[in-house]
């Protein structure tokens, strides 16, 4: 909890329970994570939040840049930790959002395309996951 303290005070965020509430629900384990699911974990620890103050904390954590706002769903945004630059992938059947390594391009390496300085990226793969596929065949 201490950690999580100060890394909302580095990111100049004033510590309130739920702030830290929500901070917490991404611990440090990678995961992408609807404002409802994280509402829904956030109200066991502080009862009296609601959907709207989670959504005004995760507006705040994204500008701070403490977090990135998925948008793969056209249905609703995702959110996770900022970590190293990477894209997704959307399977259209269970909705699983996955991380996908790949070696960025040689314009997203020098964070540069056309004179305009690129500070962050995010790509969006849609398709099947390994999973579902191999349900498929069963």
């Amino acid at each position: 909890m201490k950690q999580a303290e100060q890394i909302l005070r580095e990111h100049k965020i004033k510590v309130t329970p739920q702030r830290l509430a929500v901070y917490c629900v991404f611990g440090d384990t990678k995961g992408h994570f609807s404002a409802e699911e994280i509402f829904q974990r956030v109200k066991v620890r502080v009862p009296a939040i609601s959907l709207g103050t989670v959504y005004a904390i995760l507006q705040n954590f994204t500008e701070k840049r403490l977090l990135n706002e998925i948008k793969i769903d056209f249905d609703k945004s995702f959110y996770e930790k900022i970590d190293d630059d990477h894209h997704h992938f959307l399977c259209r059947r269970c909705k699983k959002i996955l991380d996908v390594d790949m070696p960025p391009c040689a314009t997203l390496q020098c964070k540069n395309v056309q004179g305009h300085a690129i500070e962050s990226f995010q790509g969006y793969f849609y398709g099947v996951c390994k999973e579902c596929q191999a349900k498929k065949k069963s």
